[in-house]
């Protein structure tokens, strides 16, 4: 009976739980919860662009405070520092090192050495360089919209990137792959990711978005991720956590880019 009971608990609690891992995962936030068994682990993607809508809120909250004080483009840095301080880089590192491997790599066993390598090269430098750049760039353009492109490109750039497992294998080799048990997309799953980016894409309108806006957002996105996809098999064979990282930055890019369009 007892453990029934506990059985019971567990099952109760879990999505609290692996809404706890997803912190873990993506941030460095000191959320505890260790050690979380392989089920949680494997359902943590669900909840990826509702820590990106968290993510943006605590941005939104900071260009605020500092608004103020500073002028747009000085806020703007800093609000890309404290990104980077959350998350400990954790996305920028897997643009960094797709750059690299696709940039350096020759052949499928290359591109999966180089992705192992934590070294960063001239490619990923320059990657993380544009990145950074447009980023802060878009964010100073967006000035008058800041709080709707903050919540919008950090919660649904998280809910895109794991969509490719549904359609790409996971081919990281070995015990040391962050993300291997977390590569994984069964069609419950599929499923949630699918109604959260909608419901995202809902609070784009209910923020003042048009809906041809949120129209090209989507359609840009299906496109961006349906090329990654392609290149990410035709390289590499399938897909590794540093892709999605990768899919994630493109995808945040792509949704400011369409916000700032015409300002």
């Amino acid at each position: 009976m007892a453990t029934d009971l506990l059985s019971l608990r567990d099952t109760l609690l879990r999505p609290l739980t692996t809404f706890r891992a997803s912190f873990t995962f993506l941030t460095r936030l000191p959320v505890g919860g260790f050690p979380y068994p392989p089920v949680v682990w494997s359902w943590i993607s669900v909840w990826f662009p509702w820590v990106g809508l968290l993510l943006g809120a605590s941005y939104a909250l900071l260009w605020a405070g500092l608004a103020s004080l500073y002028s747009p483009l000085i806020v703007a840095l800093l609000v890309v520092g404290f990104g980077l301080l959350v998350t400990g880089g954790f996305h920028e590192d897997g643009l960094a090192d797709t750059a690299d491997a696709l940039g350096g790599g020759y052949s499928q066993d290359r591109v999966l050495t180089i992705l192992k390598d934590s070294r960063i090269g001239v490619f990923g430098g320059l990657a993380l360089i544009w990145s950074f750049s447009l980023r802060v760039g878009l964010y100073y353009v967006l000035q008058e919209q800041i709080v709707c492109a903050l919540l919008l490109s950090q919660s649904l750039s998280r809910g895109v990137a794991p969509l490719h497992l549904a359609v790409l294998p996971y081919v990281t080799r070995g015990e040391a792959a962050k993300s291997r048990d977390t590569a994984q997309l069964d069609t419950q799953q599929l499923g949630c990711l699918m109604v959260s980016n909608l419901l995202l894409l809902m609070i784009g309108w209910l923020l003042g978005l048009s809906f041809g806006k949120l129209l090209s957002v989507a359609v840009l996105l299906v496109v961006l991720n349906a090329l990654l996809s392609w290149r990410f098999r035709v390289r590499a064979g399938g897909l590794t956590g540093d892709f999605m990282g990768c899919a994630q930055q493109l995808s945040e890019l792509t949704i400011l880019l369409v916000l700032a369009a015409g300002l």
